[in-house]
């Protein structure tokens, strides 16, 4: 493979792979070391660059469910939607057609969103608080910390 070279990014399996002549890949490097050394600016006083707080006005949605793995399922994907609008909810609960409609704001298509939900239900990472109200429950956060990271308290 003399004469050709590859580069590979993961930022957390987002992933990014070019590869063919040094020349071609050699060009994008340079590209690619300053859009690094920009992720790598400093956090904002007070702020770190692991966490996203989804009770902060500044973040958002978008940032938030960038941190789930491009492998996560619908169910995990519902689930972490789930826990973003109750964290933002004034009784600490969700709608399935709330976190739905975030996904879809953020071009994530559920195909059977409440299907997902009751998929989390029965693995006890979601539960019923009021007829067609639900709270992840601690089960849940475990699951999308492990998922997701620190950006889920637990």
């Amino acid at each position: 493979m003399e004469g050709r070279a590859r580069i590979r990014i993961n930022l957390a399996q987002r992933e990014l792979e070019i590869e063919g002549p040094r020349d071609f890949v050699a060009a994008y490097g340079e590209r690619l070391e300053r859009l690094l050394a920009a992720l790598e600016a400093p956090a904002p006083a007070g702020r770190t660059t692991a966490a996203v707080d989804p009770e902060s006005p500044e973040d958002n949605f978008g940032a938030f469910i960038s941190h789930l793995p491009s492998t996560a399922t619908d169910v995990d994907r519902m689930l972490a939607a789930g826990y973003w609008v109750q964290r933002r909810s004034g009784d600490d609960t969700f709608a399935t057609a709330e976190a739905s409609r975030r996904l879809i704001e953020h071009g994530f298509k559920i195909g059977n969103p409440s299907q997902c939900v009751k998929q989390a239900q029965l693995a006890k990472r979601v539960f019923v608080h009021q007829r067609g109200r639900y709270r992840v429950s601690q089960l849940g956060r475990q699951h999308l910390r492990q998922v997701m990271g620190p950006v889920i308290e637990t």
